[in-house]
């Protein structure tokens, strides 16, 4: 008379077969961890670039609102002042505000259009 039949996990020899298909498996298996170890780094890489860009942007950003100012491409126009005390001089002056920034002498550059004109 049985009293019971139940199933267990127990240890069982593999035979030749199973074997093979046992390393195949564990084949792919190291392959694909391989490959998801690959596409993890990618994607931390690409998350680390995607920080570093917003963390610069940020002190980019600090920096001009501290400063209450930042640097932008403006026309500036060189004249040359033909009389009063910096007769002979250059000026450079702000085309958005007017503003002079400097008044320098001329550069060997500059001089020969000078020459040019009085011709």
């Amino acid at each position: 008379m049985e009293l019971k039949t139940q199933t267990r996990k127990l240890p069982c020899k593999l035979d030749d077969v199973e074997l093979r298909s046992k390393g195949d498996e564990l084949a792919v298996t190291v392959q694909e961890i391989a490959n998801e170890d690959n596409n993890q780094k990618q994607i931390k890489d690409q998350l680390k670039l995607k920080m570093s860009e917003l963390t610069s942007r940020q002190g980019s950003l600090a920096l001009i609102i501290s400063r209450r100012e930042e640097y932008r491409d403006v026309e500036v126009i060189t004249d040359f002042i033909e009389a009063g005390d910096n007769e002979g001089q250059v000026r450079e002056t702000r085309k958005d505000t007017g503003e002079v920034l400097i008044v320098r002498p001329p550069m060997d550059s500059e001089r020969q259009p000078q020459l040019l004109d009085k011709d």
